[in-house]
């Protein structure tokens, strides 16, 4: 019978390349242990801080543009607030400025845009469309901000709550305007964020903001809230 045996001999450059490819295969696994230069798929995908040429000037312009939204709220023909409560109104208050809450990154679409209806203040409901979501970090680890499209309109709207709903902001969540970059990226500036109209009282009919929009994390950016001169 003819018998088989393993040859356990090899030439010294078969030796060299096994000797290199264990190697390679050590540093790959070291790599990734911990994780040097390489992202995992959600990671590529996660807003990151927006690179700001000028952040002071960035601040002034944020600050400027509050003062003529604050402004606007004191007129009677262009304030949300009551007629009523107008003489007793002390203005809006906002968080600090912070330029790291100025985010960038990717819409991540939906296969397919999915139909929901969103009620609303009033007591109807808004016909709407998700198309996508942001993945944020705001603090307390990678969360998602669902996109949706308004059919009323045809625009994007992004409404969200946070651990600071109910208690420093708008019980009904705030609003954030998208600023396209191109490519599908957008910025989304948290320092912008505001209150709908129906928080200040009046005839105001607001979408009510998804509970699938509620960040763990505290949002402290952005518009916070109003006080009357009584309070």
């Amino acid at each position: 019978m003819m018998q088989f045996r393993q040859d356990t001999s090899e030439d010294s450059g078969s030796f060299v390349s096994r000797a290199a490819a264990l190697g390679w295969l050590l540093l790959s696994c070291a790599l990734l242990a911990g994780g040097l230069g390489c992202r995992s798929q959600s990671e590529e995908r996660l807003c990151r801080a927006a690179r700001l040429d000028d952040p002071a000037a960035y601040v002034k312009s944020v600050e400027l543009a509050r003062s003529e939204r604050d402004s606007l709220f004191h007129l009677p023909d262009s304030s949300p607030v009551a007629k009523e409560d107008l003489p007793g109104w002390k203005g809006l208050e906002f968080y600090p400025v912070k330029p790291s809450y100025v985010l960038e990154g990717p819409l991540i679409r939906t296969a397919k845009p999915v139909p929901l209806t969103i009620p609303d203040t009033g007591g109807e409901t808004r016909k709407a469309q998700k198309i996508g979501y942001f993945l944020v970090d705001l603090g307390a680890g990678p969360e998602n901000l669902s996109v949706f499209r308004m059919l009323e309109s045809d625009s994007l709207f992004l409404p969200f709550l946070d651990a600071t709903s109910g208690a420093e902001t708008y019980p009904a969540g705030r609003y954030l305007e998208l600023q396209k970059l191109g490519d599908d990226r957008y910025r989304l500036d948290f320092n912008l964020a505001y209150n709908p109209y129906c928080a200040y009282g009046g005839d105001w009919s607001c979408p009510i903001t998804p509970e699938s929009n509620r960040l763990k994390a505290a949002v402290r950016a952005g518009e916070r809230g109003y006080k009357f001169l009584h309070e």
